[in-house]
């Protein structure tokens, strides 16, 4: 392909600028004339967006029609017969060539009920509602527009042909899932406060036991048999009342961290608890030979 005769942005204004400006026209030049008109198109960009001359429009739409995208090339085209000076002398081969493009394009009216871009083959083409030009033959069209969910459709068109595509975008829907994480069923709770008392309980009517025996113990004489027998009696309710205040204070540190992770917001009084709540607990003391124990039990 060839490019204008006065193909670097001129001498004029920010040296730095002019500069790499005419660098990325001479890379463009340079794809351009290899035959990579995608990348020559990108280096021209670059140098109009440091020097705005409408030279490089003028290459731009010249790249764009050996790319067959011709509803571009008319858009660079046009901008160039706009920007470019009265007396240039490129006027009547652009006016030629905007009039043999316009005949190798069809014109698709696109119909949407919101405001859309119009994507064609993975690319901008226009806006929604409104006309889109497309070369001739099959494309796929889709609008976009933020908050919808996406339409498609394939339309086929030869040049100066006009045809009406009508789309509906849909609202997306969002769906906001939110997780709450509740804590422990607050009867949970109050079995652990209440089997904390009634082992405390048991443990201090052993501990009364052993005052007892102790003291039955000493109305003995100290040579009487059964002296020592009442003492290995204190022995063992000793060690029932120690394991029981032991349980009881196992079991109050247990129902302390139960309270910290309870969802109280549910919380049932216990009186209301115990009157319509199926949960049942039973404590009983469990006595053996030489020790002693608490036994929990319950149903649901």
């Amino acid at each position: 392909m060839t490019v204008t005769a006065a193909a670097e942005p001129e001498a004029a204004g920010d040296p730095v600028a002019i500069e790499q400006a005419k660098q990325h026209f001479r890379q463009a030049v340079a794809f351009a004339e290899a035959g990579d008109c995608g990348a020559a198109v990108v280096e021209f960009e670059a140098a109009y967006e440091l020097v705005p001359r409408p030279n490089a429009l003028y290459n731009i739409a010249q790249c764009e029609e050996r790319l067959f995208r011709y509803d571009l090339a008319i858009r660079y085209y046009e901008r160039y017969l706009q920007e470019a000076p009265a007396d240039a002398a490129d006027r009547p081969a652009v006016n030629a060539a905007l009039s043999t493009l316009r005949n190798l394009l069809g014109t698709v009216l696109v119909h949407s009920n919101v405001l859309a871009e119009v994507w064609v083959d993975d690319r901008l083409a226009g806006a929604a509602p409104g006309d889109v030009l497309l070369p001739s033959g099959g494309h796929s069209l889709e609008l976009r527009a933020k908050g919808y969910i996406p339409a498609r459709a394939e339309v086929r068109l030869v040049g100066r042909q006009r045809i009406e595509l009508t789309l509906e975008l849909e609202k997306a829907q969002t769906t906001v899932r939110v997780t709450e994480t509740t804590g422990l069923d607050p009867t949970l709770f109050w079995i652990g406060t209440g089997a904390t008392a009634v082992t405390a309980v048991i443990g201090v009517v052993f501990a009364g036991r052993v005052v007892s025996l102790q003291e039955d113990a000493l109305e003995l004489p100290e040579q009487h048999p059964e002296r020592s027998e009442r003492r290995e009696e204190v022995e063992g309710a000793e060690l029932t009342a120690d394991i029981f205040f032991a349980s009881a204070a196992l079991l109050a540190v247990g129902t302390t961290i139960v309270a910290f992770v309870t969802d109280w917001d549910g919380e049932k009084p216990p009186a209301e608890v115990e009157a319509g709540s199926t949960a049942r607990l039973r404590v009983a003391p469990l006595v053996v030979r030489g020790g002693g124990g608490v036994q929990l039990g319950g149903a649901l």
